[in-house]
């Protein structure tokens, strides 16, 4: 049998035949025949438009996404028009899939192809664009410069980030975005049930600010090393254990939360994240952290409530910018004496570990305006606590202190203190002067 009469067998079958895996693997064999003999069995142009009728118009799923691949690997020169139109009509999430990838090759295609059709028809494209945040862009863009003279990579990201937001809107009903220049800048999917990021993700590469709270994500993909313009990236409550090394490719992330998923350890990348201002790992299953994490220099705020931690690297001292610091619910039985070391520290929660003492060398932090050591097992407070002039809140309650040091009476600036729940046999005459001068007392 000649390639010729093959062909016609097999598109007859596609086009006849009730059996759904048969007219696929018809379907898949086609394709064969054309990846091997090209024009010598089967015309071109009758193979696209008989492929393109089935995308656009059969009835089952798995052929037009069969059909849809074919165009992705054979016909990215003709098809971009067929997969816009796709993107625009069709429902299934297999097929839109499909067709967002198709687009995207397309797209990379023409860039890479370098030519003046390509051009013209990356403009025709973007003079299609009905969504309302595009049109508007396109025009701000038009009235300060010739769109003509854009480059390939600027007309092609602009409908990069044009399809992802068609597709993306597809898929989750009332996605919350934002938009500036043409380019995607923000996205949030809280609630959407994600179990792992949206691949059109990885090509928003202008994207800033990327919620992705309250969903059942396993793992954060490698690609995330591509968004380099992001800003925040929020992973609060997902169900992560880890984080890949590529994530200290993010140079402009300046604040990370993570709060309440699966994590054991962090990746020694995280050193690399120098913008980095806030980082939040509370409720993790975080028992140590690595000795890399005091290369955060302009690390601000950083939270570890509710963790397995016992102790800080000796690392931990060189987190100079540290503001605000959160240890609260974990394992430590002995003050990290690094702590003493951060000379921008005004906040220290360390409530509910396991400290008997206090180290005396607290009284360095001069910078602490508020120190809870709530829920411990503290039976004394060390003098030097008084050298810390700009404390305005001490929680020492539900501790096991028998007596206060005289010096607490020398905090100047003290405008709360919780002392409940202690064994106190006397309470000090010098709490009475302290209420005198307008400070709270919570006995």
């Amino acid at each position: 049998m000649d390639v010729s009469t093959a062909v016609q067998q097999l598109i007859s079958l596609i086009e006849h035949s009730n059996l759904t895996k048969q007219r696929v693997e018809s379907l898949q064999t086609l394709k064969k025949v054309y990846d091997t003999f090209g024009k010598i069995g089967i015309e071109e142009e009758f193979l696209y438009k008989f492929i393109e009728n089935l995308l656009i118009s059969d009835s089952d799923v798995r052929i037009r996404n069969e059909a849809a691949l074919m165009l992705h690997q054979n016909f990215k020169d003709k098809a971009l028009k067929l997969m816009r139109w796709t993107l625009n009509h069709e429902e299934s999430s297999t097929i839109l899939s499909t067709t967002y990838k198709t687009l995207i090759s397309i797209l990379k295609f023409i860039e890479k192809k370098g030519d003046s059709f390509g051009k013209l028809a990356l403009l025709q494209e973007i003079d299609l664009i009905k969504e309302k945040e595009f049109k508007i862009g396109i025009e701000i863009l038009k009235s300060q410069s010739d769109i003509r003279e854009f480059s390939y990579s600027e007309l092609t990201e602009i409908l990069i980030n044009y399809f992802s937001l068609l597709y993306l809107k597809k898929l989750y009903f009332r996605l919350k975005y934002t938009i500036q220049d043409c380019k995607i800048v923000e996205l949030n999917f809280m609630f959407k049930g994600l179990t792992k990021l949206p691949i059109p993700i990885s090509n928003l590469l202008n994207l800033k600010n990327l919620s992705l709270r309250y969903n059942q994500i396993t793992e954060i993909p490698e690609w995330i090393s591509k968004l380099t313009s992001l800003e925040t990236l929020n992973l609060n409550i997902n169900n992560i254990n880890n984080l890949p090394e590529t994530i200290g490719s993010l140079q402009h992330l300046k604040e990370l939360t993570l709060w309440k998923n699966e994590l054991q350890a962090l990746p020694a990348s995280i050193s690399s994240l120098n913008s980095l201002k806030i980082l939040n790992l509370r409720l993790n299953q975080l028992n140590f952290l690595p000795e890399e994490i005091g290369n955060l220099k302009n690390l601000e705020e950083l939270n570890l409530h509710d963790n397995k931690l016992t102790n800080l690297p000796v690392s931990f001292s060189s987190l100079k910018s540290l503001r605000i610091l959160n240890l609260s619910w974990n394992l430590f039985t002995i003050f990290p004496n690094s702590i003493t070391e951060l000379p921008s520290l005004k906040i220290l929660d360390l409530e509910r570990n396991e400290f008997s003492n206090l180290s005396p060398l607290i009284g360095f932090v001069t910078s602490l305006e508020i120190l809870n050591l709530c829920d411990n097992r503290l039976e004394s407070i060390p003098e030097t606590l008084g050298n810390l002039k700009n404390l305005r809140i001490l929680n020492i309650s539900r501790n096991k202190l028998e007596e206060l040091p005289k010096s607490i009476h020398s905090l100047e600036n003290l405008e709360e203190l919780y002392l409940s729940d202690n064994n106190f046999k006397i309470i000090p005459h010098f709490l009475k002067k302290m209420e005198d001068r307008g400070v709270k007392i919570h006995l």
